[in-house]
């Protein structure tokens, strides 16, 4: 009887522990290591920006990041809640990730549910719309990391957590530097064009 009821509590106990299960992960793509070396996976315009291409994307053009995680090995990947980020306030296009802070975002702590052990894989999205999806009209930019992942988050959230780039020593590790990329104005002009013709044959029909 004794060991059936203590089989039982620890199985609530297990249950308990599996269903709450959860990982922490820092939302930063820039590190000062050793409070000297500026340490970043910078986010820049892509070719086909105009002017813009190559620059470092800043605050001023409403940028914001957020994380998709995988725990499949990167067969599917989910939206960490809580885990969109403004760029570093006051930086500006063309600027750079050691003078304004341009290319760079730094925030919080972000929870990964249902996370046990082992390793998780990440994906960075950048974009300066409402959301990644809202950017893909509009002329507004967006853009993705390749997959990358870290092979041990933290699952004590009293406990310092490991970021993004996931370091070793000044070598990154985990996150790489990506671009964002503008719709070139000829695809809007084209779509425009598409739509009055099509328009114009309904009417002719009609």
């Amino acid at each position: 009887m004794k060991k059936a009821l203590v089989a039982a509590i620890l199985g609530i106990a297990l249950n308990v522990t599996t269903s709450h299960a959860q990982g922490y992960i820092v939302m930063e793509n820039y590190k000062l290591v050793n409070g000297t070396t500026p340490v970043y996976s910078g986010v820049t315009y892509g070719a086909g920006s105009g002017a813009k291409t190559g620059q470092f994307v800043g605050a001023n053009s409403g940028f914001k990041a957020d994380l998709l995680f995988s725990l499949d090995g990167g067969a599917t990947y989910n939206l960490a809640s809580g885990s969109q980020t403004a760029f570093f306030t006051g930086s500006a296009d063309g600027g750079t990730p050691t003078t304004d802070g341009a290319g760079s975002f730094l925030g919080g702590t972000v929870t990964i549910p249902g996370y046990t052990s082992g390793t998780a894989t990440f994906i960075v999205e950048a974009y300066n719309g409402a959301s990644y999806a809202a950017s893909v009209s509009g002329g507004l930019a967006r853009g993705q990391s390749a997959p990358f992942s870290i092979s041990g988050l933290n699952t004590n959230p009293a406990l310092p957590s490991g970021d993004l780039l996931n370091l070793n020593g000044t070598t990154i590790q985990g996150l790489q530097a990506f671009v964002v990329t503008v719709p070139e104005p000829s695809v809007f002009a084209l779509a425009g064009l598409g739509a009055a013709g099509l328009m114009a044959f309904r009417r002719k029909k009609a």
